[in-house]
């Protein structure tokens, strides 16, 4: 487990908007290491974990976007029945929300990583030492 940046671009709801800040990225030779998106509104946010998030910032600035960062944590899991239960069944008992989470399990492999945005950073790592 361990405890990453999050950069969060906020985008125009409209078709291109997640291209151009993939392609912004790709020119700096940034590597998205994991991604959501989703909403509703006239402005979306676009949830992003790189690999240099101080230079993403600013590259995403240059095009003029509003730019925020946050700690979550990522933690790689085995791929088994039962292991979301156990990591939300410790949050919930230390009184933990899950304001939101992603995660992504690529076809053959044996493990994933689950990126949690919580209330609580330090009280969540500590609860979910050892996985």
């Amino acid at each position: 487990m361990s405890k990453a940046k999050q950069v969060t671009v906020w985008v125009d709801s409209s078709p291109g908007q997640i291209a151009r800040v993939a392609r912004a990225l790709a020119r700096a030779r940034i590597n998205i290491t994991a991604f959501i998106c989703y909403g509703n509104g006239s402005e979306i946010p676009v949830r992003l974990l790189v690999t240099s998030p101080a230079r993403a910032r600013m590259v995403l600035r240059d095009l003029d976007l509003r730019v925020t960062e946050e700690d979550v944590l990522r933690l790689t899991l085995p791929d088994k029945p039962g292991t979301l239960a156990e990591i939300a069944e410790r949050l919930a008992e230390a009184h933990i929300n899950v304001d939101y989470s992603y995660t992504t399990v690529a076809k053959g492999t044996t493990k994933s990583d689950l990126v949690l945005a919580v209330s609580d950073l330090a009280g969540a790592a500590k609860v979910l030492k050892g996985l």
